[in-house]
């Protein structure tokens, strides 16, 4: 049953495909770079957290505040968090209590595996060739 007021389609948005709408998930996949935020920048994130993790165990809001220096303090927190859960499901990171050096609750402090290294160093050469492609689609746009 599709409900126009709270837009769920069968148990939640992008499901299933009531009144007219559109195949695939979440609503405007492939246009998010019409909005706050571009798809890309998303994706920008996680490189980005395994960069700042490199040189120093961080918690998540030093994290938001690092990539809100880079220009990506957009990207909702929860995505930034879920990230941190799966790259810590797979063994990029690892996350400990922190409780002396913070005034309030305990903080999670998280810090990069010999996995992260790895997987930052394949990034890094996958952010290479990703700004090679930019590079030539920005001159088939300024052409």
């Amino acid at each position: 049953m599709y409900n126009d007021q709270n837009n769920e389609a069968g148990g939640g948005f992008g499901r299933g495909r009531g009144r007219g709408q559109p195949r695939g998930r979440g609503r405007g996949r492939g246009m998010r770079w019409m909005g706050e935020y571009s798809l890309m920048d998303v994706r920008l994130v996680e490189p980005a957290l395994l960069a700042f993790l490199q040189d120093e165990n961080l918690h998540g809001y030093a994290l938001l505040e690092k990539l809100e220096s880079i220009g990506l303090g957009t990207i909702n927190p929860s995505v930034i968090y879920r990230i941190l859960r799966e790259y810590e499901e797979v063994g990029l990171v690892e996350s400990d209590w922190d409780t002396t050096d913070t005034q309030g609750p305990p903080r999670r402090v998280y810090k990069l595996t010999d996995s992260g290294k790895a997987a930052l160093q394949r990034a890094s050469l996958s952010l290479v060739e990703t700004a090679e492609r930019i590079k030539k689609i920005l001159t088939i746009i300024n052409e």
